[in-house]
């Protein structure tokens, strides 16, 4: 008995490592995204904290959200701001 409560705290440790280095690249997606100059980059990074955004409301057991960020916010958006950047200029000056 104790070594599946031990088990059961073993994973819920690594879930809660893997869980933080998400967010941590999610925060560190979103900040790369304010300071590129280049905005096809920004679309890029936008979709990528999207997609981590999705993962982690996955992992706090909410799939309704995670399915409509993983769709709205890792691939529907981005792709319009990408259509948006390449019919304007793509520097940010």
């Amino acid at each position: 008995m104790c070594g599946i409560i031990g088990d059961y705290y073993m994973d819920l440790n690594y879930s809660l490592i893997i869980d933080v280095g998400i967010l941590l690249l999610v925060v560190l997606s979103y900040i790369g995204a304010l300071v590129q100059k280049d905005l096809i980059k920004c679309v890029v990074l936008t979709g990528l904290g999207g997609l981590g955004l999705a993962y982690i409301f996955s992992s706090l057991l909410a799939p309704d959200v995670a399915l409509t960020e993983a769709i709205l916010g890792g691939a529907v958006l981005p792709a319009f701001f990408a259509f948006t950047v390449k019919r304007t200029q793509r520097m940010d000056e």
